[in-house]
C-alpha cells in the first residue's frame, strides 16, 4: 500500500509538471508555479476534511520546512535549466531526488528485501535513462552546481516529511502548500513579477496545482505508512509521466533509450511493490 501511494503520487505529480510546462511556455514560470501552489493549497484543506488529521506542533513544523526547501528546490532547478539546459538539470535533479532519501533510509536501518532492492536499482536507473537527452550547452558547470542544489533541497524536503506521523495526517500537507505558496508569493512580489496566471491560462495553473497537491498528499500517506526509501524511490517517478504526457499532446520525440528507461522504471517500481 505505502508504495502504491508513492507510484499514485508520480502519476498525479506529474501530471501537475505537464501542465506547469504548458503554462510555463506561454507566461513566467514563477508566475505558473505560484499559481499551481494556490491550486494545490485548496486541494490540500480539501484532503484534511476528508482525512483524519490530529495536528501537532512537530508535524506543521515540518511541513512547512518542507515547503519552503520546495520553493527553494524550484528555484534553483529553474536557473540550473535557465544557465545551462534541461539535458543537464533533469538527471542529476531525478538522481538526487531518489537516491538522497534512499540513502538517509538505508542509513537509518532500513534493510530492503532482495527484490525490492534489486528492484530500486532498476527503477533509478530507468528514471535516469527516461531523462538523459543529447542537448548540453550553455554553463554546464553552473547548470550542475544549481541542478545539485535544487536536488539536495528535494530530498531533504522528502525526508522532513518522512519524519511526520500517521496520526497527523494531511496537516505537514497544508503546512507546506501554505509555506511554499507564501515564499513564491513574496518572490514574484520583489521581482515584481505576475502573481497569478492571465484568465486564458489560470483553469491550466489551477488544474496542475490541484493535480500536484493531490499527489502531495499522497505521498505524504505513504511515506507516513511504509518505509522512506521504497515509497521515495516510487514518488521519484514523476519525470516519466511528464515525459510520457508530452510525447502523447506535445509531439515531443521519444528516444529509444527514453523508452527502455520508462519500461524498466515501470518495471522496477513493480518488484518494490510485490517485494
Amino acid at each position: 500500500m505505502p508504495v502504491l501511494l508513492g507510484a499514485a503520487a508520480s502519476v498525479l505529480i506529474g501530471v501537475s509538471d505537464y501542465f506547469g510546462r504548458y503554462c510555463s511556455r506561454r507566461a513566467r514560470a514563477m508566475t505558473a508555479v505560484g499559481t499551481a501552489f494556490m491550486g494545490g493549497l485548496v486541494v490540500t484543506v480539501v484532503l484534511l476534511l476528508l482525512v483524519p488529521s490530529s495536528p501537532g506542533g512537530a508535524a506543521l513544523a515540518l511541513g512547512a520546512a518542507s515547503g519552503v526547501l520546495m520553493a527553494f528546490a524550484l528555484s534553483a532547478m529553474w536557473h540550473s535549466m535557465a544557465v545551462s539546459s534541461a539535458a543537464i538539470a533533469s538527471p542529476v535533479v531525478a538522481a538526487s531526488t531518489a537516491l538522497g532519501p534512499l540513502a538517509y533510509g538505508l542509513a537509518a536501518g532500513e534493510r530492503p528485501s532482495p527484490v525490492v532492492a534489486a528492484g530500486i536499482a532498476v527503477t533509478i536507473a530507468g528514471l535516469l535513462a527516461a531523462v538523459i537527452v543529447p542537448d548540453l550547452r550553455g554553463d554546464i558547470g553552473r547548470g550542475i552546481a544549481f541542478a545539485l542544489l535544487a536536488g539536495v533541497s528535494f530530498a531533504t524536503a522528502t525526508v522532513l516529511l518522512g519524519e511526520t506521523s500517521l496520526d497527523s495526517g494531511m496537516w505537514p500537507a497544508v503546512t507546506q502548500r501554505t509555506a511554499a505558496l507564501a515564499c513564491m508569493l513574496a518572490v514574484t512580489r520583489v521581482r515584481r513579477i505576475p502573481q497569478i496566471l492571465p484568465p486564458s491560462l489560470r483553469l491550466a495553473g489551477f488544474a496542475g496545482g490541484v493535480a500536484g497537491g493531490a499527489g502531495m498528499g499522497a505521498f505524504i500517506a505513504g511515506l507516513q505508512r511504509g518505509p522512506l526509501s521504497e515509497v521515495a524511490v516510487a514518488a521519484s517517478l514523476y519525470p516519466v509521466v511528464t515525459i510520457a504526457l508530452a510525447v502523447l499532446f506535445d509531439d515531443d520525440t521519444l528516444r529509444w533509450w527514453q523508452g527502455i528507461g520508462i519500461a524498466a522504471a515501470l518495471a522496477g517500481t513493480s518488484m518494490i511493490a510485490v517485494g
